[in-house]
């Protein structure tokens, strides 16, 4: 199972640079794939929208990292779509200044769901790491859930990257409408769900399910508060939650919700 979640990057000849390897360059630092800020409508900005450039990667059975050709990437809802070209790059216009939700989806490959804010603030050209189905399948096998997932699956992602220590809680009026917990184990590169509190993992962004987070989550928006270890967050990818280090993300049947926070307290 090792080579499943190996931490590599692949800059190819003709990938945008902001796109490169942003996820290992800026998201450990100011503005990689959990979303440390970036820069300002680092996508293109264009008065009432804002670009969004995303590159999809996928992690081959040896371990190498290709782009993924043929993600389809929607505004959620809408038949405002782009599909991901030979290097994986998607390219979508968007509203500005919204809670935006977003959906990739490539058959073979796991459904995968964000949010964002589409301000001066958003990080709009990054990268994102999909999973196979069969990749899925071993995650699940792991936390003794099934696959494709009941209800929605959340995985929640921290930045900086030190997640040792870190924890996650369902908060809110929908506290309770939550599967169980669990955290990936960087000694057995595996999720767990008898784990109390995340460890030392490099560049949780790149992982099937980040850090930890939770499984069989209700259908809707829920909202997740980051602690432990992490302290002073505030909302990356994802919506701003009701209260001091939380999130609101949404939740679909059968999709992983990617959510993340930048946390500058240790």
């Amino acid at each position: 199972m090792r080579y499943l979640f190996g931490i590599i990057c692949v800059c190819s000849l003709g990938v945008l640079p902001i796109l490169g390897c942003s996820e290992t360059t800026g998201d450990g630092g100011a503005g990689g794939d959990a979303g440390a800020g970036g820069s300002a409508g680092s996508g293109g900005a264009g008065g009432d929208s804002l670009t969004y450039v995303i590159r999809f990667t996928g992690l081959e059975p040896d371990g190498s990292v290709v782009g993924v050709e043929g993600v389809e990437l929607c505004e959620a809802d809408t038949d405002n779509c782009a599909l991901s070209n030979v290097l994986g790059t998607a390219t979508l216009v968007l509203p500005a200044d919204q809670e935006i939700l977003l959906t990739a989806e490539k058959e073979g490959y796991g459904k995968w769901l964000t949010a964002d804010v589409s301000d001066e603030d958003a990080e709009a050209s990054t990268t994102r790491r999909i999973y196979t189905d069969a990749q899925l399948e071993a995650v699940a096998s792991q936390l003794n859930t099934a696959y494709p997932w009941t209800d929605g699956i959340v995985g929640l992602v921290k930045n900086p990257s030190e997640t040792e220590g870190l924890t996650f809680a369902p908060a809110g009026s929908t506290a309770g409408a939550v599967g169980e917990s669990f955290y990936y184990d960087s000694a057995t590169e595996e999720y767990r769900a008898d784990l109390v509190a995340g460890t030392a993992v490099e560049t949780n962004w790149y992982l099937p399910l980040g850090a930890g987070g939770f499984t069989e989550v209700t259908p809707g928006e829920q909202q997740f508060e980051f602690g432990g270890t992490a302290g002073n967050c505030v909302a990356s990818w994802a919506w701003p939650g009701d209260t001091a280090n939380t999130i609101r993300v949404p939740v679909r049947e059968g999709y992983r919700t990617y959510g993340s926070m930048i946390c500058t307290a240790q």
